[in-house]
């Protein structure tokens, strides 16, 4: 229990540091929101393995064959078909669909620093709010449905305070699909659907933000 804790606690923290200044302004402070998130999710699986009950084995930490990739494509594919239909939805609401702001700043980036922050929200999330999130709760007693619901909501709700609330209908849904990927497939199923949904956000922000603006 201690490492879900430790690791979705850690999580709410860089977030909450982000979100108030403390990292600075720009591409900086997501770089060093990044090495938070490392820092975040290297602790919590150290004790998450020092946890009775947690098998690595059990979250496929030593699995990735074609089945988990053919996994993590699938529901990664699907996570980005969502993203018309999400739009929409965000028209009807009156609202943006994602935060111009960011998608630009993102875009300003060079393709190097944008690949590292894709790779680290890629891993460092599924290995906090899948692996340890989940694994970590069930292998404290906590039933499968519980554990899911509640690495889900905070999951959602951390996204917050970047994206805007009506953002957090399609990180509800790309969230949800993360997690079939996680219980079909395993840690690097969740991993790779996680980089596919996020992939166009850190090279193509400028054209998500022209298409998706209000009409």
């Amino acid at each position: 229990m201690i490492a879900a804790i430790v690791a979705l606690g850690g999580a709410a923290l860089v977030v909450g540091l982000k979100a108030r200044g403390v990292f600075g302004e720009g591409l900086p402070a997501r770089v060093r929101a990044a090495a938070g998130l490392w820092l975040v999710a290297g602790g919590g699986f150290w004790l998450a393995l020092e946890q009775t009950g947690f098998d690595p084995a059990s979250i496929g930490l030593y699995t990735f064959g074609w089945r988990q990739a053919g996994m993590g494509v699938l529901l990664g594919v699907l996570g980005i078909a969502s993203v018309p239909f999400y739009i929409l939805v965000a028209r009807r609401l009156g609202g943006e669909a994602h935060n111009a702001e960011a998608l630009a700043a993102l875009s300003a980036a060079p393709l190097p620093q944008r690949l590292f922050l894709l790779a680290t929200i890629g891993v460092t999330e599924e290995v906090i709010f899948r692996a340890i999130g989940i694994g970590g709760l069930i292998a404290a007693g906590v039933p499968l449905a519980a554990a899911v619901a509640v690495s889900l909501a905070v999951f959602v709700l951390l996204h917050r305070s970047s994206w805007g609330a009506v953002h957090l209908l399609f990180v509800t849904v790309a969230g949800g699909l993360m997690t079939a990927a996680f219980l079909l497939g395993g840690l690097w199923a969740a991993v790779l659907a996680h980089l596919i949904v996020d992939a166009p956000m850190f090279l193509v922000g400028k054209a998500m933000a022209r298409r998706s603006a209000p009409a």
